[in-house]
């Protein structure tokens, strides 16, 4: 029979290995009946509600380390549920917290029960949470760096000036060639220039046809 305290326990799943199915070890590899046992040259006599295993044992049907096994053990202990004694070769461990066996035949009985026995709940050691990287490398917040903004080219002086900006460029100003000079001369000037030109090759200007010349 297993008090509040016990039972608690037990059912906590938190734990990483399940207590309850070490329970059930114990109660698999204990004895109903009186047993001799002898194992690597040593021998003991065993009564109802004891068994033999070595740390290394229990550890192998867990599937833990012997570190994890003596911790369960001792848990165990200090719970009331279990009695451990160990030799020079193994360990005897008893179950306090079973009164009796059923069986087909007859019942057993556990001469070492303990009813109701004074236990405190364990206290558990506090557990540091892991740091886990996010999958793929993901960045979290806080942890990508803000870039660095790079100014935007600020504008020379004078080009958003619009007087600057409605003179032509320097390679088209430089481009524009001057016009070329026009000399007036009259009419007059052109004619007699002729005339010294030419000398005796000036004809007569010859009159029109139909009108009389004066006299």
């Amino acid at each position: 029979m297993l008090n509040d305290v016990q039972y608690d326990y037990l059912s906590d799943e938190s734990q990483e290995i399940n207590r309850m199915m070490c329970f059930k070890t114990f109660i698999r590899l204990a004895v109903m009946e009186q047993t001799t046992v002898t194992k690597h040259n040593f021998s003991a006599v065993l009564q109802p509600g004891q068994f033999i295993a070595s740390k290394v044992e229990l550890s192998m049907m867990w599937e833990c380390n012997r570190k994890t096994a003596t911790r369960i053990i001792q848990e165990f202990n200090q719970m009331g549920i279990l009695h451990s004694e160990p030799t020079n070769r193994t360990t005897i461990h008893t179950l306090k917290c079973l009164s009796v066996w059923f069986t087909d035949q007859k019942t057993v009985k556990n001469s070492f029960f303990v009813i109701n026995p004074t236990v405190k709940p364990l206290e558990k050691p506090p557990r540091t949470a892991r740091h886990v990287p996010p999958e793929n490398d993901v960045p979290t917040a806080g942890s990508v760096k803000p870039e660095s903004v790079v100014p935007a080219a600020t504008p020379s002086a004078g080009v958003n000036d619009p007087d600057e900006r409605s003179l032509p460029p320097m390679t088209a100003a430089a481009e524009v060639k001057e016009p070329a000079t026009v000399h007036s001369f009259p009419l007059q000037s052109l004619h007699h220039a002729s005339e010294g030109q030419h000398g005796s090759s000036h004809q007569p200007e010859v009159a029109d046809e139909g009108k009389t010349q004066p006299p």
